[in-house]
């Protein structure tokens, strides 16, 4: 019986990639120190808003994406690619170590031909050796792991949880407290020209000397600082005051991904202008192939599971307005022009919605109207 060792790291990208894992056991550099962040304290901000991480949220926690989940189609390419490249790389370094079995004497008396045939198995060998290693080192953190790996930020007992791997302790445990170092990171992205920038919001755990145990991030990675700080100041408002005056979530990410909602993330966004209609069909093919990817990333994994005495601590209140999605909320990634949800995707909304009436779950007028009561009683 084969038995296959689950991922036991604290990352699903490979080290090179994942650039805040290499600071593990050294200290904070110079932009982390300029750029921490406090929890009653705005983040150099005023304004607020949701960047698009939210599963779901309620009085009690607010439940977001890790900064992989978005990208996870990434990963599976790199580790699709390598093997494909190594399998290439192996043939063709085969057929040269075998090509002197079917030259005749004379070929291989000539002038170079003995260097040459070396020089290529040799190449074709390490190559194949090299993918092969890459493949399976990347293989190794993110199959056979987590369908994803939510974080919990739970404004009752003032803690954050994060599920990081399947491990007894894959679930780190932080207080929500300025003595915690948060801040807003920055890591080097490369694109089809030159690396840039990205930002995150990030958690390090430090040692007694200052030096790096471990870091997560809290969502996913945004293109500018300031998208940074209105991520971190939605996190803080809601641990610190509550859902009530929290603008509505960009979107609610589905807790069960099927392949059309896959292609939906890949594809990000659609449009009705006809020329941004025109690239998405140039396009379509590489988001098939980005879809694929994912998918059989995904197959591979398990949905993640909490531990009771966390679930206890994360139960939501019977009856809470501020519980989202609502029943009749969309969730997930739409399909329609300017990523609003088509006909289709209401339909299925409004299919689903009874069964998740069944678990209790309000709808958007009974939660507005509970509301209206609520603050009628306490005026």
């Amino acid at each position: 019986m084969i038995k296959i060792s689950f991922p036991s790291k604290d990352e699903r990208l490979p080290r090179p990639i994942a650039t805040y894992t290499k600071q593990k056991g050294k200290p904070l550099g110079y932009w982390e120190k300029q750029h921490r962040l406090h929890i009653d304290k705005p983040a150099y901000i005023k304004e607020i808003e949701e960047m698009g991480n939210v599963y779901s949220i309620n009085s009690t926690y607010l439940e977001i994406i890790d900064d992989a989940h978005d990208r996870i189609q990434a990963i599976g390419f790199a580790w699709i690619t390598g093997i494909a490249t190594s399998a290439i790389a192996g043939f063709m370094g085969k057929f040269f170590i075998t090509l002197p079995s079917i030259h005749s004497p004379e070929i291989k008396a000539q002038d170079g031909y003995w260097p040459l045939v070396i020089i290529f198995a040799s190449v074709f060998s390490a190559m194949a050796l090299l993918f092969f290693l890459l493949g399976l080192d990347i293989m190794r953190r993110n199959l056979f792991a987590l369908k994803r790996r939510p974080i919990r930020l739970n404004r009752k007992t003032r803690r954050i949880y994060a599920i990081r791997t399947k491990d007894p302790d894959g679930v780190w445990e932080v207080p929500w407290s300025n003595d915690e170092f948060f801040c807003i990171g920055k890591r080097k992205v490369g694109g089809l020209k030159r690396a840039y920038d990205m930002y995150d919001v990030r958690h390090y755990t430090l040692d007694e000397q200052g030096n790096v145990v471990r870091a997560f991030v809290l969502g996913q990675m945004v293109f500018t600082l300031e998208q940074a700080q209105l991520q971190w100041e939605y996190f803080r408002r809601y641990m610190q005051d509550g859902p009530a005056n929290l603008p509505e979530p960009h979107r609610f990410w589905a807790l069960r991904e099927s392949f059309a909602e896959s292609f939906r993330i890949c594809q990000l966004g659609k449009s009705s202008n006809p020329l941004v209609s025109l690239f998405d069909l140039i396009f379509l093919p590489f988001a098939l192939l980005d879809t694929v990817c994912r998918w059989l990333t995904l197959i591979t994994c398990s949905n993640p599971v909490w531990p009771p005495e966390i679930e206890a601590a994360c139960k939501p209140e019977p009856n809470d307005p501020y519980a989202r999605p609502y029943a009749d909320d969309f969730v997930g990634f739409a399909s329609g022009p300017y990523g609003q949800p088509s006909r289709s995707d209401i339909d299925r909304m409004l299919a689903l919605e009874k069964y998740r009436r069944r678990e209790g779950v309000l709808t958007r007028a009974e939660a507005e109207a509970l509301i209206r009561k609520q603050a009628e009683a306490g005026a």
